[in-house]
């Protein structure tokens, strides 16, 4: 089975070294000149690094440009993409074209509607949608260069590294080659889950990412940092005891949910979420996905949230300071 991946950033990274142990793995990059200089440059290998190891090198990837498709390439069977959220449309529209009713797509996204905005827009026509496949992510890890990732945390993770689960509509057939591959490498730490239990891990790594990733980013700081941040920890709370009115699916309390970002930021102290990564790379954040998101499910469900709307109002400020 051969995997097509689009964003290399850090998880697409992490994900590419992992399946090209057993996996032919092509990697979509955004022009042809990105492709020459993936082979020049990086002579077609992705450097990973085990916090604590020894660097090593993945050798022996296939990649092509976004910008230099044409109709003699094959269709695509396994599309991951790890893009940021805000990029999955336009990410996926860009190979359309090779993706049929047969494909199956697994998304790697922070927060929660990406895969919604995705069908609706591409595959209005619902028996031509290809399987869709959810990862829900607890792997740390941090884009160190381009093709260079450290990996801090997830592979020994009791709660998992990474969750995966098919949407309603896939077929079976497809979609569960994609999980046997992914969830047979032991480093993934991975295990795949009905949608109903997918769901309520969604809702889950929402709060994760909704407690830290907006604190982090705003202070620039490692998850370690965040932790022995007394103030930092305040807000975090407040999320949770927010977070745990709006997601009554999850039957839990904001104490419990801020348990869990306590343990999730004392196994990845050294870690620098994507949000920091972000805002230091002066890119657009995934925040109206996570953040965002939990404020739109608040406001329909008809419960204040005014710590999440802080942070949030915060980050695009801050967005708007560095990235215009």
């Amino acid at each position: 089975m051969r995997f097509h991946i689009i964003g290399v950033g850090a998880i697409g990274s992490h994900i590419a070294t992992e399946l090209k142990r057993h996996n032919p793995v092509t990697l979509v990059l955004r022009s042809q000149k990105a492709v020459q200089e993936f082979r020049e440059r990086h002579n077609n290998e992705i450097t990973y690094k085990r916090v604590g190891m020894t660097p090593r090198q993945i050798r022996g990837f296939d990649a092509i440009a976004m910008d230099n498709l044409d109709s003699k390439m094959s269709n695509i069977e396994t599309l991951v993409l790890a893009t940021k959220a805000t990029q999955a449309i336009e990410a996926v529209r860009s190979v359309r074209p090779y993706l049929t009713s047969m494909s199956t797509l697994l998304l790697l996204q922070n927060g929660m509607g990406v895969a919604d905005q995705i069908l609706q827009s591409l595959w209005p026509v619902k028996e031509e949608r290809p399987s869709v496949i959810i990862g829900v992510n607890r792997h740390a890890i941090e884009r160190l260069a381009p093709f260079s990732i450290q990996h801090n945390s997830g592979w020994n993770d009791k709660a998992g590294g990474l969750v995966l689960g098919a949407l309603p509509h896939s077929r079976k057939e497809q979609f569960e080659p994609v999980l046997r591959a992914i969830t047979e490498i032991p480093e993934m730490n991975a295990e795949s889950v009905d949608y109903s239990e997918l769901q309520k891990r969604m809702m889950r790594k929402l709060v994760v990412n909704a407690a830290i990733n907006p604190i982090a980013g705003i202070l620039d700081s490692t998850n370690g940092e965040m932790l022995e941040n007394s103030y930092a920890m305040g807000l975090s709370r407040n999320v949770c005891n927010e977070a745990a009115k709006v997601l009554t699916e999850l039957n839990t309390t904001g104490e419990e949910l801020f348990g869990m970002i306590n343990g999730m930021l004392e196994i990845s102290k050294s870690n620098r979420c994507s949000t920091v990564q972000d805002f230091r790379a002066k890119r657009l954040t995934e925040l109206e996905y996570i953040t965002g998101y939990l404020i739109k499910l608040a406001k329909e469900r008809n419960v204040d949230v005014p710590t999440n709307q802080f942070l949030l109002d915060m980050a695009h400020a801050k967005e708007k300071m560095i990235c215009s």
